[in-house]
């Protein structure tokens, strides 16, 4: 496996303009280090810069989202065609819309998606009072939302809900888990982390993304741990997952041969002055990369 480390910086979907230079600083302090540890070939692959950070109400705000996430789909696309294994650093969450939609249209089969965050990211434009697009990107990648992100290649949805799960949840509104159970996609509160345990359910949701015939990917959001150990993000939620278990249940996975990308995103700098957070970052990169 040749894995190509790509940043993107994004901000302007966010609700903090700080985490567009997650990248940059987890290039600068973690990853020569890391690549110098990893069995496997990892290079630096560059940046895909978003035009404006500035934040965007719709319809301008979408527009502009659509030729962000068009350039990093491209990015994503080429470097799965061309036999590695994108890893997107972002930026905001709202990267995940061209993360995805770009492996997705490499593949010639269904991709599974393992969607790890404290947030359901389901809203779309009519149920966000915010607008802001860090909240819809899963949304949109199940089909769902303003069809100049749906629509950025020729797959709707870029995600079938199948073979989508989520875990750690423990902030959203009203109208995102119905929209998931409407669409059958399986969501895991932290709630019932704490009654069934994480090996339980991180298994369970691991199986049901595996299962898609095209092989699978994971996107992470640095604010699913617990924010007293990871307190540069956007918008930290009490009562997170514990990072040092979490790496550990992510390495015993099975079948990561058919792992087809993978992302980590929303880690603010500027909310993170000791490093603290991003220190956690190539722990939870090699787990997901580690073959039990």
């Amino acid at each position: 496996m040749h894995v190509a480390v790509l940043g993107a910086a994004f901000s302007a979907g966010g609700a903090d303009p700080g985490c567009r230079q997650g990248p940059q600083m987890f290039r600068r302090h973690e990853f020569r280090r890391w690549q110098s540890r990893m069995s496997m070939p990892v290079r630096w692959a560059g940046i895909v810069r978003e035009e404006t950070a500035q934040p965007l109400g719709p319809p301008q705000g979408m527009a502009v989202m659509r030729r962000n996430s068009r350039r990093l789909m491209r990015r994503t696309r080429c470097l799965r065609l061309a036999g590695t294994l994108p890893l997107v650093i972002g930026g905001d969450h709202s990267c995940a819309i061209g993360t995805w939609s770009g492996i997705a249209a490499a593949q010639k089969q269904a991709l599974g998606l393992l969607w790890i965050d404290a947030h359901l990211d389901a809203h779309t434009p009519e149920t966000s009072a915010s607008h802001h697009v860090h909240g819809m990107p899963l949304a949109v990648l199940l089909g769902e939302g303003d069809q100049r992100l749906t629509r950025l290649t020729g797959i709707c949805p870029v995600i079938q809900a199948r073979y989508c799960a989520v875990i750690g949840v423990r902030s959203f509104e009203a109208a995102e888990p119905r929209r998931l159970q409407r669409l059958g996609v399986r969501f895991y509160t932290m709630e019932e982390i704490h009654r069934r345990s994480l090996a339980v359910v991180l298994a369970e949701a691991w199986r049901r993304v595996a299962a898609a015939p095209g092989g699978f990917g994971v996107s992470l959001d640095m604010d699913v741990l617990e924010p007293l150990l990871a307190p540069g993000v956007s918008v930290p939620e009490p009562g997170g997952l514990d990072p040092r278990r979490l790496a550990r249940l992510l390495r015993q996975q099975p079948g990561k041969q058919h792992l087809r990308g993978l992302e980590i995103v929303e880690l603010n700098p500027q909310r993170d002055p000791r490093g603290q957070t991003r220190r956690l970052m190539p722990a939870l990169l090699t787990s997901l990369l580690s073959r039990r």
